[in-house]
């Protein structure tokens, strides 16, 4: 499991989670509480999806400051 894909648990077949049409219903801005499934476009079979936010901020003094981050 990365950021961006998932590995299926049946075939290891990595699966994109970059494509909000595909993903819609999958994938929320606040992580709901929520378990979905998808079939694995490789081997057909179920595949459960927990999803996990995670955000974080930093603090600069201006804005010049900030787009160097």
């Amino acid at each position: 499991m990365s950021g961006d894909s998932v590995t299926c648990p049946h075939c290891r077949h990595e699966i994109p989670m970059t494509d909000g049409e595909v993903l819609q219903g999958h994938v929320t801005y606040w992580g709901q509480e929520r378990i979905t499934c998808l079939d694995c476009p490789k081997c057909e079979r179920e595949v459960f999806l927990q999803e996990y936010v995670r955000r974080w901020w930093t603090a600069c003094r201006t804005p010049q400051e900030a787009s160097a981050l």
